[in-house]
């Protein structure tokens, strides 16, 4: 019968008036989540004052004054939450973020979505969630955090500075959308007559060196242009191409993050033709294609890090279908 009651109370709580405007009633409360919203104490008074309310599992979003908040309740990995109990005889924790005149945020994906304001509406992905106000107004290719970016038409992504960045979602022809930034590229054209052009995107530090360059790549031609370098790039052209190294790929584990796309496009006489394919996992994907002296492949990575798995699997699979060098073929 107590277990009965207790569910009772549960599920009549929240429709208590207290629970209906929390800001109205605690005005203290209100001034303290307006100025120091990241505040421990701030959000465990909040918990102490209205966690009662808090009774469905999952995630509730409401907005009170211009103050978005987000209510929690889990009670299958309750370690990160805040306000810890049993219920059922199960560990759960209550937890609460909130966002001060924020018309956008984005949040780490921790349960199902129980309730959102009127007008807002949210995007998945693999580990985030989007949270916006479709009534609000955004610039034009701009990240959750306000700035203006420019996207390449490689698919890079770079801030106001012109240095490269990495957003997960971008506003764009008046829609959020989930984006994928290039992160690495190793470009290689060889032509019939044995011209060449070479570009390369990565994270890793490029030499500005051309002898030192040259000796990374390995790269042997007739003759080269000067390299135009950029921020975390370069290219050249050169002709009489004799040899060039084809980078391999290695996993740099201690990246601020993973997620985006990593691509080596090839294009030679006498590339040898491989077989299509297409890897795909919940994390990341693989598509090899490979047509009329062309090979593609592309690594879309959606998580925000690899496993040391995965990451070991990717290099295996790519180094494996992915050539070495390029050698000349003198006839």
């Amino acid at each position: 019968m107590f277990s009965l009651l207790f569910a009772l109370f549960l599920a009549v709580s929240a429709e208590n008036p207290v629970c209906q405007s929390r800001f109205d009633i605690e005005e203290n409360l209100y001034k303290s989540v307006a100025l120091h919203s990241d505040d421990i104490s701030v959000r465990r008074n909040y918990l102490k004052k209205f966690g009662q309310c808090i009774t469905e599992e999952g995630i509730r979003i409401i907005e009170e004054r211009n103050i978005v908040i987000v209510e929690e309740l889990d009670c299958s990995d309750s370690l990160e939450g805040i306000e810890f109990f049993f219920r059922n005889k199960k560990l759960c924790s209550r937890s609460v973020t909130f966002f001060p005149s924020k018309k956008v945020f984005a949040m780490k994906k921790s349960g199902e979505i129980k309730s959102l304001p009127e007008n807002w509406k949210h995007i998945d992905s693999p580990e985030t969630m989007l949270f916006y106000d479709s009534t609000a107004k955004f610039a034009e290719n701009s990240d959750i955090f306000g700035q203006i970016l420019t996207k390449s038409a490689d698919g890079i992504f770079t801030d106001h500075l012109g240095k490269p960045v990495h957003p997960e979602f971008i506003y764009t022809n008046g829609n959020w959308e989930k984006v994928f930034p290039l992160r690495e590229l190793f470009y290689l054209n060889v032509a019939k007559d044995n011209t060449f052009e070479v570009k390369i995107i990565t994270e890793n530090r490029l030499s500005y060196e051309k002898k030192e360059l040259f000796e990374l790549l390995g790269l042997k031609a007739d003759s080269t242009e000067e390299p135009f370098f950029f921020p975390s790039s370069v290219s050249l052209k050169g002709t009489g191409l004799k040899g060039i190294r084809i980078p391999k790929t290695e996993y740099i584990s201690d990246k601020e993050n993973d997620f985006g796309i990593y691509r080596i496009s090839l294009s030679y006489p006498d590339l040898q033709e491989k077989n299509s394919m297409i890897s795909r996992n919940r994390d990341y994907e693989i598509e090899i294609v490979s047509s009329n002296g062309k090979l593609e492949a592309t690594l879309t990575v959606f998580s925000k890090k690899l496993t040391s798995d995965d990451a070991l699997n990717i290099r295996i699979l790519l180094n494996r279908e992915i050539p070495a060098f390029f050698v000349h073929a003198a006839k």
